[in-house]
């Protein structure tokens, strides 16, 4: 996450699913947990933490699908970096298609960047 925020600045939220690496989690044998490191850093940056709906698959299919293309083009491209580089800074995407022009992931992240 720093290692992003340096590159990326910070993002506004994150979404992820209730693993116990994002989420402490209620037990019995603790009412009250505090909260994990994970989520420090987010309230410390200002990040809003998104969790996907427990049992709705159609959340992480996204992500999982996101991961499958992103095989695929490392595939072709050579290395994970340059095939990140390729889907989120020169290939646009007909779903974030906005009133001037279809625009690359990188273009749509910058447009709502914290001003």
């Amino acid at each position: 996450m720093n290692k992003a925020i340096l590159s990326y600045n910070v993002p506004k939220q994150l979404l992820s699913d209730h693993g116990v690496q994002f989420t402490s989690i209620a037990r019995e044998s603790c009412s009250d947990p505090a909260e994990n490191q994970f989520q420090q850093f987010l309230k410390h940056h200002g990040i809003q933490h998104i969790k996907a709906r427990i049992k709705h698959p159609q959340t992480n299919s996204k992500l999982e699908r996101w991961w499958q293309t992103i095989e695929f083009l490392t595939k072709h491209f050579g290395t994970l970096k340059k095939a990140v580089k390729h889907y989120n800074e020169k290939r646009p995407h007909m779903s974030l298609n906005t009133d001037v022009a279809l625009v690359t992931p990188m273009q749509a992240f910058l447009q709502k960047q914290r001003g």
